[in-house]
C-alpha cells in the first residue's frame, strides 16, 4: 500500500500514483482541497469525485478502502486532481451537477445550479399543483435548461420552453432535456432587444434567475466562480443592478396571460428596489426566503 504522504510527493503532472487504494485516494483529495475550502467543502468536493471514480456510494467505498484502483483509475484521479488545483469547479471537472434528483451536464458555458434556484423551481411546481393540464411555462436564461427540464419532470402536462442568448449554452440545455428524457423547446433569444420578444409566444408562467451581481462585487467572489462561470450569466451594470428585472417585467406585461405569474430569483441587496418597481408597474407581489434566511424568490401576478 502506497502511503500518503509518499503519493503526496510525486509530481501530479506525472506520477500514476501506482497502488493508491480509495483510502488514499480520498484522503490525499481532502489535503489537497483543504488549502482553498474549508474541511466541510473539501470533504463534499473529495467525495463527489470518489464516487465518480469508483462508481461506489460512500457506505461501499468504507467498506471496500483497501480496495486499488486500476490504471484507469490512477489517470482519471490524476486528471481531476490537477483540474481541481486550477480551483476549476468540481462540476465542471466532472462534467456534472445535480438538480433536484435529475442529473445535469455543465461546463463553462453555464452556470453551475444552485440549492436557492432549486427552492424557486419547487415554489412554482407547488403553487401550479392545481393548475390544468396544457399551462404553459418559459424559462427566461435557461442556461444549463435545469429549471425548465426540472419543471417538465414534475409536470409532464405543461407545455415548458427556455430561453437563452447563448447557442452555447442552449447546445447544453438541448443536450439536459434528452439526458433527462424531458421534452422542453429551446429558443435562441436576446431578452435585451425588444424587436426579438414578438418572437415570443404568451405563457402563463414567467420564471427566471437572470444575472444580478453588479460588476463591482467581482472582487469579492470566489476564485472558482469569478473564473470558471460565465459572465454574461452572473453579472449586470453597478449603476443598473435591476436591469434585467425591469426588461423581464416589460416581457411580462406584454406575455403573460391572464391569470399567470411570474416567479424571479434576486438579489437579497435589492429586493427592495425590485420590489417597488414590480409594484410600480402594477404588479401585486409575494416575497420568499431562501434557506438561509435571505430574500431571495418573488411571484408577481397582476
Amino acid at each position: 500500500m502506497m502511503a500518503v504522504c509518499e503519493v503526496m510527493d510525486c509530481n501530479l503532472n506525472h506520477c500514476k500514483f501506482a497502488g493508491m487504494t480509495i483510502e488514499d485516494a480520498n484522503r490525499l483529495l481532502i489535503s489537497s482541497l483543504a488549502e482553498f475550502y474549508d474541511e466541510r467543502e473539501a470533504s463534499s468536493i473529495s467525495s463527489m469525485v470518489m464516487e465518480r471514480l469508483t462508481g461506489m456510494p460512500k457506505s461501499l467505498r468504507i467498506l471496500h478502502k483497501s480496495g486499488s484502483f486500476s490504471i484507469k483509475q490512477e489517470e482519471l484521479f490524476q486528471y481531476y486532481l490537477n483540474e481541481l488545483m486550477k480551483f476549476r469547479p468540481v462540476q465542471y471537472v466532472l462534467g456534472e451537477a445535480w438538480f433536484g434528483s435529475y442529473p445535469f451536464f455543465v461546463d463553462e458555458n453555464v452556470l453551475i445550479p444552485r440549492p436557492e434556484t432549486e427552492e424557486l423551481a419547487d415554489w412554482l411546481i407547488k403553487d401550479t399543483s392545481s393548475k390544468d393540464s396544457g399551462t404553459s411555462v418559459l424559462d427566461i436564461g435557461t442556461g444549463s435548461g435545469c429549471i425548465a427540464v426540472y419543471i417538465k419532470k414534475k409536470r409532464k402536462d405543461f407545455n415548458v420552453t427556455g430561453l437563452d442568448i447563448s447557442t452555447a449554452a442552449l447546445e447544453i440545455a438541448h443536450k439536459n432535456s434528452r439526458i433527462n428524457k424531458a421534452d422542453v423547446d429551446f429558443i435562441l433569444c436576446d431578452i435585451r432587444d425588444p424587436v426579438q420578444w414578438s418572437t415570443l409566444a404568451s405563457v402563463d408562467i414567467i420564471i427566471s434567475n437572470p444575472p444580478y451581481i453588479p460588476e463591482k462585487q467581482k472582487e469579492f467572489l470566489d476564485k472558482h466562480v469569478k473564473d470558471f462561470e460565465p459572465s454574461l450569466a452572473l453579472f449586470v451594470p453597478n449603476d443598473d443592478p435591476i436591469l434585467f428585472y425591469k426588461i423581464i417585467g416589460d416581457i411580462a406585461i406584454q406575455k403573460l396571460l391572464g391569470g399567470g405569474a411570474l416567479f424571479l430569483e434576486i438579489h437579497h441587496d435589492f429586493s427592495k428596489e425590485i420590489m417597488e418597481w414590480y409594484e410600480k408597474i402594477g404588479f401585486t407581489l409575494e416575497l420568499k426566503k431562501d434557506f438561509s434566511g435571505n430574500n431571495r424568490m418573488i411571484k408577481a401576478f397582476i
